[in-house]
């Protein structure tokens, strides 16, 4: 199980060279913001998956909760509403975009919009298989 889990120490290397890159360039603001951006992304989620891995290890109390049925159920529950509220968003922005004659996001969010449900259907039946 220990090997199981090693990619996430990808997130500190690709972290770490976002932030020689940002500190080492002189790109435009914007480009910095995005980095910075990036960068936090990147590092949070690496650095909380790689806790949250030996937690499970370590912790029986903490794996005992994480693994708990209805725990699991509460939080499919929770990403399938989350989703739904995404989809109503990303519309209003869409047909926000529209009335502002902005039409390159309302293209980028349009097909957020329809990709998105491919994607739920893919990750399913992925899940599906595996179990």
């Amino acid at each position: 199980m220990k090997n199981k889990y090693q990619y996430w120490y990808i997130g500190y290397i690709i972290s770490f060279i976002l932030f020689v890159t940002l500190i080492m360039t002189n790109l435009p603001k914007s480009v910095d913001m995005g980095m910075m951006i990036l960068f936090s992304a990147v590092f949070g989620v690496s650095h909380f998956q790689i806790w949250h891995n030996k937690m499970i290890e370590k912790d029986i109390d903490y794996k005992n909760e994480v693994m708990d049925e209805r725990n699991i159920l509460i939080k499919e529950k929770t990403g399938n509403i989350a989703n739904m509220i995404t989809l109503i968003l990303l519309s209003i922005a869409t047909v926000v975009f529209i009335c502002l004659n902005f039409v390159f996001p309302a293209i980028i969010t349009a097909m957020i919009i329809f990709i998105q449900p491919i994607i739920l259907i893919i990750i399913s039946n992925s899940i599906e298989n595996k179990m």
